[in-house]
């Protein structure tokens, strides 16, 4: 429950630190894509950028959990298995 919550203090902290920085950067800069670009503020390129690389974090982390999930559920069925021929 603590370390949940320390979890969420520390997320918090950096997202409340990246919108002050976000928010000193008012400049309109060109941003060309692979077919087109835009004038966006740079503070909004800043959160687009932030967003992106959470979320990719968060879908290593993801991929990963599922992987020793599965392999945690297989190594409990071997377990019972190896106690039921005992």
């Amino acid at each position: 429950m603590l370390k949940g919550i320390l979890v969420f203090l520390i997320v918090l902290l950096l997202l409340a630190i990246a919108f002050v920085v976000g928010s000193q950067n008012e400049m309109q800069i060109t941003v060309n894509y692979l077919i087109a670009q835009a004038n966006i503020r740079l503070s909004t390129l800043i959160a687009i950028t932030l967003s992106i690389g959470v979320g990719i974090g968060i879908l290593i982390m993801l991929m990963s959990w599922l992987r020793l999930r599965v392999q945690l559920m297989s190594a409990q069925s071997k377990i019972q298995r190896l106690e039921q021929e005992h």
